[in-house]
């Protein structure tokens, strides 16, 4: 008896796929070949019927197979189809999920909504342009928001042209829009804590041990939340007054098929940055109430366990089952405490950013500060501490002038130790 043809129910390789999309568009693909690095690379097609795009689908396929098919183009692929290959493909490997997160964020909320459906062919920097234009004008946006659209746009259009897949990156033509104002001091103390909350901040957390304990520490530390909350016993040197900074709370993302965040969970991690590990030297303050806490944390900490809360890998600031504090649990816990002494709306990042711009109004060298924060470079410090530097030039004006009156009547001594002779 002949045996049964089995009826073959998928295509063969480069023949291509089609299928249909959540929104009803039919979308088909085929394998052209492989990248430098190995990786598959295919050409989609998109039409309103399951013929048209079969029809794409088939011209390519003999393309490929009569060996036509040497480079690949976006002629048919949409700009949120490129971002969001190269995000999954190149981005997601090389960054944290917290960075790839913010990445998704920048794609679903702001490109695909703006641009997204537009061919990635024919994306040009006008287009580009009057996008950040609106983002900024109309939609008042922050510098980090457009940076983020830019960079996000430009790093895809970057990569497209190294693998050859177009001709040029129409992103390089545009620039981000400068903010159409500087932020007024109301605006400005949601990020820096004015001069006068400090003090009213810091009193109102005295009878507060544990808010007292984070307060003080990140707003004379500069610490971030999620450095401090990982802190453990043995990063702190009470005898030297010196605080070690080498891991920090952050979080893995999971994701579904269609790239959709589908839960978050929180891990210790390395610091944000590799020059975010640093040795901060830190004041009596710091020090005398760490030691507070240590020696009264007992009445707040009662693990069931029995576990050593005051061990060296024991975390500074747990919970009270003397496990790690979550970011949004203490976030929760410390938006309670600001309500009830109607302290105001200050992120708890603002912490971080009074440090430094205590720093500067006192006239540290911006070198100084830099270090302090775990900033890569002293650019990054300059052009978020931007508000403060005004004052600082002033107060380095005003010693210029005194260095020159004292020049003149016979008063002047250079600083102890600096010889001024060739």
């Amino acid at each position: 008896m002949p045996r049964k043809t089995k009826k073959q129910t998928r295509r063969g390789n480069k023949e291509g796929s089609i299928y249909q999309r959540k929104d009803g568009k039919w979308c088909g693909q085929v394998l052209t070949g492989y990248n430098e690095e190995g990786k598959p690379v295919r050409k989609t097609f998109y039409g309103e019927t399951r013929e048209e795009v079969a029809k794409k689908v088939s011209g390519a396929t003999h393309q490929v197979f009569q060996g036509e098919a040497k480079s690949f183009n976006l002629t048919d692929i949409t700009v949120s189809q490129l971002v969001k290959d190269y995000l999954w493909t190149f981005k997601k490997p090389s960054v944290s999920d917290v960075t790839f997160e913010w990445y998704l964020f920048v794609q679903k909320n702001h490109i695909d909504t703006s641009i997204g459906e537009l061919p990635a062919q024919s994306l040009n920097a006008y287009q580009i342009q009057m996008l950040l234009n609106r983002m900024s004008s109309e939609k008042n946006l922050s510098q980090r928001t457009l940076k983020g659209v830019r960079d996000t746009l430009n790093q895809a259009y970057t990569h497209a042209v190294k693998m050859k897949f177009i001709a040029e990156n129409p992103v390089l033509d545009t620039k981000i829009p400068k903010p159409p104002r500087i932020m007024d001091e109301e605006e400005n103390g949601k990020r820096i804590i004015p001069i006068h909350m400090r003090t009213t901040i810091l009193e109102a957390a005295e009878t507060n041990l544990p808010m007292k304990t984070v307060i003080t520490v990140l707003m004379f530390t500069g610490m971030r939340i999620g450095e401090f909350l990982a802190l453990i016993w043995g990063n702190v040197d009470f005898d030297n007054q010196i605080i070690t900074i080498d891991r920090s709370l952050t979080h893995t993302c999971e994701y579904d098929r269609e790239g959709n965040l589908s839960g978050r969970s929180n891990v210790v991690g390395l610091t944000k940055t590799q020059c975010s590990k640093r040795k901060v030297k830190v004041s009596h303050v710091v020090v005398s109430t760490l030691e507070t806490w240590k020696a009264e944390m007992g009445q707040y900490v009662k693990p069931k366990d029995g576990r050593d809360i005051f061990a060296k890998d024991a975390v500074v600031f747990p919970n009270k089952e003397g496990n790690m504090r979550t970011y949004d649990g203490f976030r929760t816990n410390y938006r309670r405490f600001m309500d009830k002494h109607n302290l105001g709306d200050y992120p708890i990042h603002s912490y971080r950013h009074t440090f430094a711009t205590m720093l500067l109004e006192a006239g540290t060298n911006p070198k100084v500060v830099q270090k302090l924060l775990g900033h890569r470079d002293v650019e990054t410090t300059l052009g978020t501490y931007s508000h403060v530097l005004p004052e600082v030039f002033d107060g380095a004006a005003d010693t210029m002038a005194a260095i020159h009156a004292d020049m003149l009547d016979g008063s002047y001594k250079p600083t102890a130790g600096i010889n001024y002779r060739r």
